[in-house]
């Protein structure tokens, strides 16, 4: 049975027999065989069997060789070694002796210390041992362990420096040699700790804590994703941005989506992290299960738990029948927890087992339940600050931190302001379409967005409803704070902006609700679901 026998420089990592008649090797998820490397293109190459023959194709634009030379494509034969970026790939066509159907994952050795691990029934994710590190007023950062030995301290000479008067000038010592990793404690006056345990020197277990004076580091293993190329588009999945910030943000929503990594979304009150959400839901496999969102801050103390996990008939008073809850209700597709840093404290560690054991129960039950949801969390928080400040816990934090995506605020991608405003201008768009005017649009740019791109929002409705003509201008935009001064303008929410919009609309069209629908651009559908939301009623004849 023909196979390829993958390699890492000298280490051998894993073996994939080859099946189908055609399997394409790639950095896509998409792909038959991932490898997760700077080097890889999208599509690398495709191995395609023809009458018991295979042939190697060139897909991407990365060099692909067999033997040392470039190729576009070539028939293997027994022995060849295709060469795809870092990885090298021995063909052949001998049995197979005690071979799985999967991939076979062999922890590397040396300088790398990688791994690969099955993702599917054929697909790899090569994986990278790293070091998460927890410091004193600082921000989460990962270090990938591809050295050999890294030393530790508070020394500008140490490979890792952390400031912090308790950590010794140099502290530990980690070794990474034949796929393990071990610390030394190098003498250091507060001593080294493992899970709590004072060592001299230990074999280290991925998800084990190291602590040092008030820094920790714990071992993880992660999914190798390089940063992603930015998409040369200015819209995707609903969000509006041709910034670098935005179309980075997509290439990484292209590549995080399909996985069932779990995901953070970090950013200001305002930015979007509900339609990054539905983002990766929409692209991923659980597409055509559920998404549901439940806001960790919306919901009293006493009820989340219930919310979350469901409770049983009679679990406590005003229980009068079964709920499935959250976890119930995203069976089979996807649960955002948004303003994930609310979650209270006594909470955090049961969702924190139901994250990893992947059960739960309901309150009030017994049955143990299979929790098959992916997670993708949400907040404004600086959640390091929270662990540090002991309102979140450390290895609930660790646990979400995973992939995490930040959105950037409004005031740091203001080239995307055109976008936005066309957008948001089309959407509140009526019989009598509004359009920016130069000074209006230049107050829009001077301002710095407390609110981000809900505030922005607003603004724009607020000033379509009030305009007098077709053109925006200057004292049609009116931002939060400037209300109350002398203007007699009441501040009205949203959701009384839309219901003002709507009307109007409907006014202008003389009730015909096919015709409102058209100039406001929503489906009739939508329309008639604000129609009953906001209880309007045609006026009848001579009223």
């Amino acid at each position: 049975m023909a196979q390829l026998l993958f390699r890492r420089g000298s280490e051998s990592l894993f073996r994939i027999v080859l099946q189908s008649s055609a399997t394409k090797i790639g950095r896509s998820a998409a792909c038959d065989i991932v490898l997760g490397d700077a080097e890889i293109s999208r599509e690398h190459a495709v191995l395609y069997k023809i009458e018991g023959h295979y042939l190697l194709k060139k897909l991407g634009q990365s060099p692909l060789t067999l033997n040392g030379k470039e190729i576009e494509s070539q028939s293997l034969k027994e022995g060849d070694e295709i060469g795809l970026g870092p990885w090298t790939a021995r063909f052949s066509e001998g049995a197979a002796e005690d071979l799985a159907e999967e991939a076979t994952a062999v922890t590397g050795a040396g300088a790398a210390v990688t791994q690969a691990v099955a993702k599917g029934p054929k697909g790899l994710w090569v994986r990278e041992l790293c070091l998460q590190v927890l410091e004193p007023s600082k921000a989460p950062r990962t270090l990938p362990l591809r050295a050999e030995s890294l030393s530790v301290g508070a020394s500008d000479k140490n490979d890792l420096v952390l400031q912090d008067s308790f950590v010794s000038s140099r502290h530990l010592k980690l070794t990474c040699r034949d796929g393990a990793v071990r610390v030394f404690d190098l003498g250091s006056t507060n001593g080294t700790y493992v899970n709590g345990v004072k060592v001299r020197e230990a074999e280290l277990e991925e998800g084990q804590v190291l602590k040092l004076g008030q820094c920790e580091l714990r071992l993880v293993g992660e999914e190798k994703l390089e940063s992603a190329a930015p998409k040369a588009i200015e819209r995707f999945c609903g969000m509006v941005g041709a910034s670098v910030e935005m179309r980075e943000l997509y290439g990484l929503l292209e590549r995080v989506a399909p996985t069932e990594a779990g995901v953070l979304i970090l950013g200001e009150s305002g930015t979007g992290k509900e339609l990054v959400a539905r983002a990766i839901h929409g692209l991923s496999p659980r597409a055509r299960g559920p998404l549901v969102a439940i806001n960790c801050g919306a919901i009293s103390p006493e009820l989340i738990e219930s919310e979350l996990f469901g409770h049983e008939k009679g679990a406590f008073t005003g229980a009068l029948r079964q709920h499935d809850g959250a976890f119930g209700q995203a069976k089979g597709g996807t649960l955002f927890l948004d303003e994930i840093g609310e979650l209270p404290l006594e909470l955090q560690p049961k969702l924190l087992r139901v994250l990893e054991n992947r059960r739960y129960r309901r309150v009030g039950g017994d049955e143990e339940l299979n929790a098959d949801v992916r997670i993708v969390a949400a907040t404004h928080r600086d959640l390091a600050a929270a662990v540090r400040e002991g309102r979140f816990r450390e290895d609930l934090f660790f646990r979400l931190f995973v992939m995490p995506m930040y959105l950037p605020p409004l005031r740091d991608r203001r080239e995307d302001l055109p976008l936005l405003c066309e957008q948001f201008l089309r959407e509140f768009s009526t019989a009598s379409p509004k359009r920016l005017g130069a000074e209006a649009f230049d107050k829009l740019k001077q301002h710095d967005y407390p609110g981000n791109i809900r505030e922005l929002r607003n603004v724009l409705l607020r000033a379509v409803i009030l305009a007098k003509g077709e053109t925006l201008k200057a004292e049609d935009i009116v931002f939060p704070q400037e209300f109350g001064g002398g203007r007699g303008v009441a501040l009205e929410t949203l959701e009384e902006m839309e219901r003002r919009l709507v009307l109007k609309a409907l006014t202008a069209a003389a009730w015909n609700k096919a015709k409102a629908a058209e100039a406001l651009g929503v489906a009739k559908s939508t329309l008639f679901a604000k129609i009953k939301l906001y209880d309007l009623q045609e006026p009848r004849e001579g009223s």
